[in-house]
């Protein structure tokens, strides 16, 4: 593409993230980039994100977006229910398409939303995001070099969140409703570390899970423990959690054993890994985990922008490199082959969990 003009649809918390990304680094790319218009149901938070992040124009009308000759570029910002609509109207008009995840309610919707794409061989990306943290590059060198000293033996993860309806960021209640959200934690929030386990630690192979419902909202699970196994024979253990802990908004916690180390992080602000082995205690802060990434080839050409790497602005950097590489007509990744390995490896769980924990393979 020459140039990318975007239209957004969805101006809740993840559409407003997406505005607020692009407005922060189209001006790296000079007048190649421009935020054309941004819809919503709710006309008043599509002016007031159209106000915020200085988009051209707002409207309550989807496809008026989806339609606009103006426009050759779509983010995909919906609840989880419309995000087949938005992406089936979008590549027949021939849009590149940015889409968040989770992108369908069902195994059979996100096969659906794959064998379309790649039919249509619309350039396509999803929004894993943990891909493009600074933090988990910089854990995936470290890991690197304690492999190298001795064996891994075990990962343990939890995950929680403040349940995202009506809270400080998420203010609409969708995620509570099964027809719009299709399941709970873990396909939400949990689908995230399933992508990053297996870009960290290789192919998953068999899964067993337990789920409860706290909150009583119907085929909403707010909490999933599961074991994983790796095709290397590792063993992995993550809990999913939705509370009611204003005080605390999220964390993923890890511990990853080594025979000979341990790595741990808790990345509420996404800037903080400590390395213990018999000989010491190592703590790597925000500036020493910037050090380490900065020459790498996905942060090289933004290290002089602090205000995206050096505080970890993993969205903004995100929306940096779908841009760019649609500027330069090169890959883009994540792409919807790894979010259909995502959401299968999310039902194997839900699967296992039905069968009161017994192992589902995942192959």
């Amino acid at each position: 593409m020459e140039t990318i003009s975007i239209g957004i649809i969805g101006a809740g918390y993840i559409g407003r993230e997406h505005a607020r990304s692009i407005r922060l680094i189209r001006t790296m790319f000079g007048d190649k980039v421009k935020l054309v218009g941004i819809a919503d149901i709710n006309i008043d938070a599509a002016k007031n994100a159209a106000r915020d992040f200085e988009i051209e124009y707002a409207t309550d009308d989807i496809d008026a977006i989806i339609n606009d000759p103006k426009i050759n570029t779509i983010f995909s910002c919906v609840p989880t229910k419309f995000h087949f609509d938005v992406i089936s109207k979008a590549a027949a008009c021939g849009k590149a398409i940015f889409c968040e995840k989770p992108f369908a309610i069902s195994p059979e919707q996100a096969q659906q939303v794959h064998d379309l794409l790649i039919s249509t061989n619309t350039p396509h990306q999803i929004g894993f995001v943990l891909r493009y943290a600074p933090t988990y590059h910089a854990m995936k060198q470290l890991l690197a070099e304690r492999a190298s000293e001795s064996k891994l033996r075990t990962i343990i993860l939890r995950d929680d969140q403040v349940f995202p309806i009506k809270g400080i960021s998420h203010f609409t209640d969708w995620r509570s409703h099964a027809e719009l959200a299709g399941a709970g934690v873990l396909i939400e929030h949990g689908i995230h570390d399933l992508d990053l386990f297996e870009w960290l630690f290789g192919k998953i192979t068999r899964v067993s899970a337990n789920s409860k419902n706290f909150h009583g909202y119907v085929g909403i699970e707010d909490q999933i423990e599961i074991r994983m196994e790796f095709e290397n024979g590792v063993t992995a253990n993550m809990i999913h959690l939705w509370h009611d802990i204003a005080a605390h908004q999220s964390i993923r916690h890890f511990e990853i054993f080594f025979q000979q180390s341990l790595v741990t992080s808790d990345t509420y602000d996404m800037h903080h890994i400590t390395v213990r082995n018999s000989v010491a205690e190592s703590k790597f802060e925000r500036p020493d985990l910037y050090r380490m990434i900065a020459d790498q080839p996905l942060f090289k050409d933004i290290a002089h922008r602090e205000d995206l790497v050096f505080v970890s602005d993993y969205y903004a950097i995100q929306d940096y490199w779908f841009v760019r590489n649609l500027l330069e007509n090169k890959p883009l990744s994540p792409t919807i082959v790894d979010g259909l390995r995502a959401y299968k490896l999310a039902y194997a769980c839900y699967d296992s969990a039905e069968k009161d924990g017994a192992w589902v393979a995942t192959a």
